[in-house]
C-alpha cells in the first residue's frame, strides 16, 4: 500500500503535466509601418496564459507591457526620425516560454521633392542616383506607392498630371524622356 501511495504521488506530477495546454500567441497584424514622423498603431493580442511585452530598441514604446490571457490590445508608438532609411525593430510578446513578434518598420525622413508636371497617360519614374535611396510617389490622381527603380504608372484619365516624389539618399535624377513633360520643379531636390 505505501508503494502504491509512493508511486502515485510520483506519477502526479507527470498527469498534470500531460493535460496542460501549449502556451499561444496570435496578433491580428505581424507587421506594422509608422510614419516618419512617429505616431502608433494597436495590435490585437490573443494568449491563453499571463503575457509580458518588450520593445527591441529605445524608439519604439509599447503599452500595455504586460496582461492576462484572453484578448488585450497593444499600443505601438515609434518616436519620429531623422534618418533617410527605413528603420526596422519590434515588439515581442512572452507567454510562458513562447515568444512571438511584431515586425515595426519605421519610414525614413524624406527630405529632397521633386514634381513633374506632364500630359502623357503612361508615365516613368526618373531614375534617382545615390546610396539608399528611398521615398514615396504621389501620381496626383490619388494613387500613391512607394518608390522603386523604373516604376510606371497608367492613369485612367488622359490630360495634366502633377507627380511628387518625396524621397531621400538621392544626389541626381534622370528622366529617360521628356515627351509631354511640361515642367521639372527641382528647388527641393
Amino acid at each position: 500500500m505505501r508503494r502504491m501511495a509512493f508511486l502515485s504521488l510520483l506519477l502526479l506530477p507527470m498527469l498534470l503535466s500531460c493535460h496542460r495546454e501549449d502556451p499561444v500567441i496570435t496578433f491580428d497584424k505581424d507587421r506594422i509601418t509608422l510614419e516618419e514622423g512617429g505616431g502608433s498603431m494597436t495590435v490585437s493580442l490573443t494568449t491563453n496564459y499571463a503575457w509580458t511585452a518588450a520593445a527591441s530598441d529605445p524608439w519604439i514604446h509599447v503599452s500595455p507591457e504586460k496582461g492576462e490571457k484572453g484578448t488585450a490590445s497593444l499600443t505601438i508608438r515609434a518616436d519620429a526620425s531623422d534618418r533617410s532609411t527605413l528603420r526596422r525593430g519590434s515588439v515581442s510578446v512572452t507567454s510562458r516560454d513562447l515568444v512571438r513578434a511584431v515586425t515595426v518598420e519605421q519610414l525614413p525622413m524624406l527630405d529632397q521633392t521633386l514634381v513633374i508636371r506632364h500630359a502623357n497617360d503612361v508615365f516613368t519614374l526618373p531614375s534617382l542616383a545615390g546610396s539608399s535611396v528611398s521615398g514615396t510617389v504621389d501620381w496626383g490622381d490619388g494613387k500613391k506607392e512607394t518608390w522603386s527603380r523604373n516604376l510606371k504608372h497608367s492613369y485612367d484619365v488622359s490630360g495634366n498630371h502633377t507627380v511628387e516624389i518625396r524621397s531621400s539618399g538621392a544626389y541626381s535624377f534622370q528622366l529617360g524622356s521628356v515627351a509631354g513633360v511640361t515642367e521639372v520643379d527641382f528647388r527641393d531636390f
